[in-house]
């Protein structure tokens, strides 16, 4: 016998399942598959790769990269984020050093070996992007990408207000 959804009406049901946040998820898996499966003979993921292109863009600029300001910018929690850190340090491509305007924070850095596994990345993240690119095609990923960062911009000050 199959459990009951009674308490659930239809309209909610058919509301939940237009639910934006759970659309999101399902594109967000989706691509997400996509580059992992590019980036799989590096041995990393895309998030890995993504935080790897982070501090490589941190070291350009000449900037530390503290846990706090990662967390901020990437969107997610510090918890989260040393988490998502924790492999890349056990294969040390990238390391923690103590800020040395203020000891008690944590910066994050990219290593000569994570820079090596970045350039040997890259041109798999660019086969997924182009790959991404022709399936939804150039000017819808545009617009896709101007709208997500406006949608981070005001749900992060709603989030804050």
């Amino acid at each position: 016998m199959r459990p009951g959804c009674g308490s659930v009406m239809e309209n909610d049901l058919q509301k939940i399942m237009g639910c934006t946040c759970l659309r999101m998820r399902r594109a967000t898996r989706r691509v997400t598959q996509l580059y992992d499966h590019a980036l799989e003979p590096t041995g990393l993921t895309v998030n890995q790769f993504g935080l790897l292109a982070y501090l490589c863009g941190a070291s350009l600029a000449r900037t530390n990269a503290s846990i706090g300001t990662m967390a901020e910018w990437l969107g997610m929690d510090p918890t989260t984020l040393n988490r998502n850190l924790k492999p890349l340090l056990v294969k040390g491509l990238v390391k923690n050093v103590l800020d040395p305007a203020d000891g008690r924070v944590r910066i994050v850095a990219i290593t000569e070996k994570g820079l090596r596994m970045l350039r040997e990345a890259v041109p798999r993240w660019r086969n997924a992007q182009a790959n991404v690119e022709k399936a939804i095609g150039a000017k819808s990923i545009a617009e896709l990408n101007t709208l997500l960062d406006l949608s981070s911009a005001k749900l992060r000050s709603s989030a804050q207000g």
